[in-house]
C-alpha cells in the first residue's frame, strides 16, 4: 500500500474519531472504568457483550433522532394530527433515551448525545419541506423507521440472554408498535 493511501486512511480515521468524540459525552466514570469514543471497543475491554452495547448505542441514537423528528413535526406540519403525533414522539422518545442512558451508564461506555448521521440527514431533508409535502414525507419516514426498529428490538427479545436488556426491548416494542400504528393511520 502506498504511503499516500496509508496517510489518507490515517487522516480519515482521525477525522471520524474527532466527529464521534464531539457527538458523545462520557458516562460517569466508575473506578477503573474505561471511557472512549468507541463504545463497542470499550465494552469489549470491560468484558461486556459488544453486540448488546452496539444495540443500545444504536437505539439511543435512534431515539435521539425520533425526538428531533417529533420536534420538527410540531413546528413544520400544517395537520394538527401530525403535530400531535410529533409531540407524542418527542415525549416518548425522550423518556426512552433516558432509559437507554440508564442502561449504558454502568457499562462505562461513551454515551451518544446526537442522532446518527443518517437521522441527521433525514431531519435536514424533511426540514426543507412544508405543508402536505412535509406531512407525507414525515409519515413515510416514521412508518419506515418504526418498522425497522421493531425488527431490531424483536431480535433482542428472542436472542438476548441479558434479562434487563430483554425486558427493556420487550417494553420498547409496545411503544414502537403503537407509534407505527399511529403513523400508518396518518397515511
Amino acid at each position: 500500500m502506498s504511503t499516500t493511501k496509508i496517510l489518507s486512511i490515517a487522516v480519515a480515521a482521525g477525522v471520524f474519531a474527532t466527529i464521534a468524540a464531539a457527538q458523545t459525552r462520557s458516562a460517569p466514570e466508575a473506578e477503573n472504568s474505561i471511557v472512549t469514543a468507541e463504545a463497542p471497543a470499550a465494552a469489549a475491554r470491560a468484558n461486556t457483550n459488544t453486540a448488546q452495547v452496539e444495540f443500545l448505542v444504536e437505539a439511543l441514537r435512534s431515539s435521539l433522532g425520533e425526538t428531533r423528528m417529533g420536534e420538527l413535526a410540531t413546528r413544520q406540519s400544517y395537520d394538527q394530527r401530525v403535530r400531535d403525533y410529533g409531540e407524542k414522539l418527542k415525549v416518548d422518545h425522550t423518556a426512552h433515551a433516558t432509559e437507554i442512558e440508564r442502561l449504558l451508564e454502568p457499562l462505562g461506555v461513551t454515551i451518544p448525545t446526537e442522532p446518527s448521521a443518517e437521522a441527521l440527514t433525514n431531519i435536514a431533508a424533511l426540514g426543507r419541506l412544508s405543508g402536505q409535502e412535509f406531512d407525507a414525507a414525515f409519515v413515510q419516514q416514521m412508518v419506515w423507521a418504526h418498522t425497522e426498529a421493531i425488527e431490531k428490538y424483536g431480535a433482542q427479545t428472542h436472542a438476548n440472554p441479558d434479562r434487563s436488556l430483554h425486558e427493556f426491548a420487550s417494553k420498547s416494542l409496545t411503544m414502537l408498535r403503537e407509534h407505527l400504528a399511529q403513523a400508518e393511520a396518518l397515511r
